[in-house]
């Protein structure tokens, strides 16, 4: 079963975070992307680009996106 962790106002914002997921290794899907796409005044009435993840992974998932990214997150700060 899927379950919405999220939702934002813009898909490139949803997009960024799906991406994070990915990355980590979770599966997740993006809904209302085409539909806020078309037209950015339906946003408010439709909650948003949202992203759902599988109800294993919520926890996991929400961790990630309201985490700092690892140190070894593959980012060479030198």
């Amino acid at each position: 079963m899927l379950i919405t962790i999220a939702s934002f106002d813009h898909p490139i914002d949803a997009n960024l975070a799906k991406t994070r997921l990915e990355v980590e290794g979770i599966d997740c899907f993006l809904i209302n992307e085409h539909i806020t796409g078309l037209n950015w005044f339906w946003v408010p009435a439709i909650g948003g680009v949202g992203l759902q993840v599988r109800e294993s992974d919520a926890e996991r998932a929400m961790e990630i996106l309201e985490g700092e990214p690892d140190e070894d997150d593959g980012v060479d700060e030198d």
